[in-house]
């Protein structure tokens, strides 16, 4: 059994017979033909895409002062204490995100987490909290905005990358006083700001440095970052 009657195949003859008398068969061959090439290509479309082969290579900003500062002797020194044996774990307490912290953020958002410090004392908005970067960033404009002066940078030698394609020379680096939170749940630290000139629409940016001393943990889903303090968990949301 096929599915199908004795009948239906008759009719089936019947059609082909009328249209090879009306010199039609062919047009209707190559009309199945066509559709089922057609059909083919459709379902190739439907098919997931092939691989890409990369060409060129999008790296996280490195540099700074990650890894033990910019002295060979300070990095040998910074070396030596992570290869220690037998230092303890750091007491880190429990820091976890609720349904609570998500109120008001559209679900499914792809947004980064941006927030307002307090730095040279003003309120800095507009500053990116960036793990993949090694470094803390200041911004030419910025600085300029914040008054200070270019006499109180300090030398920086080494090579910023990672912002753009072309390695960036910083103007400097000058230590601030940041100061994360607010109230009694705050913590405030001294930072080595990395300055450089090219644009962006940030005023700052804060790396996996900062964010390690504070032990810092973010939540892109609920836009926020927590870090411990002597008086609880304190939350920085984002702008």
């Amino acid at each position: 059994m096929y599915g199908h009657s004795t009948n239906d195949c008759y009719d089936l003859k019947n059609v082909i017979e009328r249209l090879a008398r009306e010199s039609r068969l062919d047009r209707y061959l190559m009309e199945r033909s066509h559709n089922h090439g057609k059909r083919k290509i459709d379902d190739e479309d439907r098919r997931d895409p092939s691989p890409q082969i990369p060409e060129r290579h999008i790296h996280t900003i490195s540099g700074g002062f990650a890894g033990g500062g910019l002295t060979n002797s300070s990095r040998k020194r910074h070396l030596k204490r992570v290869h220690q044996v037998g230092n303890e774990s750091p007491d880190l307490p429990t820091i976890s995100f609720t349904k609570e912290d998500g109120q008001g953020i559209m679900p499914g958002h792809d947004d980064p987490v941006v927030i307002t410090m307090i730095l040279a004392n003003a309120n800095l908005h507009r500053t990116l909290v960036d793990q993949g970067s090694s470094a803390d960033i200041l911004f030419k404009p910025t600085f300029d905005k914040l008054g200070l002066d270019e006499r109180e940078l300090k030398a920086y030698s080494d090579t910023l990358y990672g912002l753009g394609d072309m390695p960036i020379k910083p103007l400097g680096y000058i230590p601030l006083h940041t100061t994360f939170g607010k109230g009694e749940n705050s913590k405030t630290l001294s930072i080595d700001f990395i300055v450089i000139d090219v644009g962006s629409a940030y005023n700052a940016l804060i790396g996996r440095t900062t964010l390690n001393r504070l032990r810092a943990v973010v939540s892109t889903p609920h836009l926020c970052m927590k870090f411990p303090t002597p008086k609880g968990i304190a939350t920085v949301r984002g702008d």
